[in-house]
């Protein structure tokens, strides 16, 4: 598969990689939509401390899970889905009073791990939103608002939808 590395700072180009299999409680989503940000930017210049190298960048994508990995029950192959970027513990006192994006174990899929510019991404199966099929991909191209709407959602007495509307 074809991504998009960035080798070191001010070294980006374009490599023949192996396809990833998803581990267990993993998707693999054949990526069709991928946001650039100022992040990604930064990352490129080497202007963000916690970016580790080589990386494939972007944690804003849109895509559909062409395969699932052991223990996801959830997630079917053809799903649709927008990507969280923030991969939290869920259990330090960050997480435990809503912000999972200071987790004490945070990972930031795009700075810490390979991101969406990529034809196909994998990430935990948790951090895939289903897209209804009346929604086009671009109204998920934002992950920030994404993992926004994700916490107001669990703020909530409710469970939260694993359908983002």
């Amino acid at each position: 598969m074809k991504s998009i590395v960035i080798r070191q700072p001010n070294e980006l180009v374009i490599e023949e990689r192996v396809l990833p299999e998803p581990a267990a409680g993993e998707v693999r989503v054949k990526v069709q939509l991928a946001g650039i940000c100022g992040s990604d930017s930064h990352i490129y210049r080497g202007h963000n401390p916690f970016a580790k190298y080589p990386r494939v960048i972007g944690h804003e994508f849109f895509g559909t899970i062409d395969a699932v990995g052991a223990g996801v029950t959830n997630k079917t192959v053809g799903q649709r889905v927008c990507v969280d970027p923030v991969i939290s513990c869920g259990r330090c006192y960050p997480c435990s009073v809503g912000k999972p994006n200071v987790c004490t174990s945070l990972v930031v899929i795009g700075v810490h791990r390979d991101g969406g510019f990529s034809e196909y991404a994998v990430v935990p199966a948790k951090n895939a939103w289903q897209v209804p099929d009346g929604r086009v991909g671009q109204a998920c191209g934002n992950g920030g608002t994404l993992h926004d709407r994700r916490q107001r959602d669990r703020a909530g007495d409710a469970e939260p939808s694993r359908t983002w509307r």
